[in-house]
């Protein structure tokens, strides 16, 4: 073997080392720092009518938080664009659900929004049913 080859090997074998070294950084911070964070903000579908029964309504809705950290939420429900409350709370990770109960003001028209709006860190996240009227 000649000198230029072993030259030749070790700046090979070199290369292979810093690919390898580079990859597995690469692949560390993937698998640690590449976590998404997010919310999910839902309404349990079979938890509410779309109809009015007895001039009051009833739904659960519920908050996912996958942020990694201890998170502050506000969440406002609307009746249209009318505000019927705010629910502010903390939570850490997991899951909590609510039962909702208002009634129906006299001369709401139909069909009317019902919403859910969840405020975290300047984002807002929604989600809505209609009321199609009385039963």
């Amino acid at each position: 073997m000649t000198r230029q080859n072993k030259e030749m090997d070790k700046l090979i074998r070199n290369a292979v080392i810093a690919a390898i070294f580079i990859g597995l950084l690469v692949t560390l911070y993937f698998v640690f720092a590449g976590k998404e964070t997010f919310s999910a903000l839902y309404i349990k579908p079979d938890s509410y009518s779309n109809y009015v029964e007895n001039d009051s309504v009833s739904f659960v809705y519920g908050v996912r938080c996958f942020e990694g950290r201890r998170t502050r939420y506000t969440s406002e429900i609307f009746l249209g664009d009318y505000s019927l409350g705010k629910n502010e709370f903390e939570m850490d990770s997991g899951e909590r659900e609510w039962n909702v109960s208002f009634r129906i003001p006299d001369g709401t028209e139909f069909p009317v929004k019902v919403r859910v709006v969840l405020t975290k860190d300047n984002e807002s996240y929604d989600t809505y049913f209609w009321l199609k009227g009385r039963e």
